[in-house]
């Protein structure tokens, strides 16, 4: 669902309080970003191909048109007076000072942030305290003082050390990706051949090393084996799949470069804790 916000020129940001029964919005996205802080409920959390669970405390930044759901606990919904779901949500415009952020070197930080938010960030609790309280206080401020403590919360955030990724890498298909070293180049190769049956041999001669000390350097670089960082990528492609198409199973286990079904349910199984039929209603349930 495409959801039409009421941003404009002369109102650039939007930042309020919400006090619901539960959440209601379905399975939806929006051109603005957003940052959604959860002060009280929990339940499940759903971005672009991520299902984790969601806890009082949580802080996730939205990219433009990234889709999103907030889905409370089933408890939520018996009528209970004493449950309720609190927090702030804030959004602001695709080009919320865009001139700035895109020229100015001081601001760069804050380019990378809003540019890598197309698969999401969570900021988790208890290390997001400072940036809660710069996002419980921004619907206070109105007008000029609005814009500038927004940008001040934008350098927290992009500061945060404990920020981390929510949607798989091959969500988005546009991947921009710097050749400024021989991993990057790795991985840049990896990031458009993955689903290809590709011998860890040939990689290695293709990056003129041999395979024992391409497995080191692999290893050493992203901290993970070769085997599994091809794996999160064919699953990450996967659940792409699941929650975009109506292919069946078996079609994306092929797709997604795996020999047997068997196999491809157990790596999905491992990776996401639900097998594939259990992660595709999750979505459209």
């Amino acid at each position: 669902m495409h959801e039409q916000l009421t941003i404009n020129e002369q109102d650039p940001i939007i930042a309020r309080f919400y006090d619901y029964e539960h959440f209601t919005y379905p399975w939806h996205f929006h051109s603005e970003f957003e940052i959604i802080y959860v002060g009280e409920s929990h339940g499940e959390r759903f971005v672009a191909d991520s299902m984790e669970y969601f806890h009082p405390g949580d802080v996730i930044l939205l990219g433009s048109n990234l889709p999103h759901y907030m889905r409370s606990n089933e408890i939520f919904y018996k009528g209970n007076p004493g449950l309720r779901v609190k927090g702030v949500v804030i959004q602001f415009a695709h080009d919320y000072m865009s001139h700035a952020i895109n020229k100015y070197a001081e601001l760069t930080h804050i380019k990378s942030l809003l540019n890598n938010a197309k698969r999401g960030y969570h900021f988790p609790h208890p290390q997001n305290q400072e940036i809660i309280r710069d996002i419980e206080a921004l619907p206070e401020y109105k007008g000029f003082q609005r814009i500038i403590h927004l940008l001040l919360l934008l350098d927290k955030m992009a500061a945060c050390k404990d920020k981390r990724l929510l949607g798989s890498p091959h969500f988005s298909e546009n991947i921009t990706v710097s050749f400024n070293n021989r991993i990057e180049k790795i991985l840049s190769f990896l990031n458009y051949h993955y689903l290809e049956n590709i011998s860890l041999d040939n990689l290695a001669f293709k990056f003129s090393m041999n395979t024992s000390a391409f497995c080191r350097y692999f290893k050493q670089k992203t901290g993970k084996s070769y085997i599994n960082y091809i794996q999160d990528l064919r699953i990450g492609h996967a659940r792409k799949l699941l929650v975009g198409t109506t292919y069946d199973i078996s079609h994306i286990s092929i797709e997604c470069g795996f020999n047997t079904i068997c196999h491809f349910n157990k790596i999905f199984k491992r990776k996401t804790s639900l097998t594939p039929s259990e992660y595709r209603n999750k979505f459209i349930r």
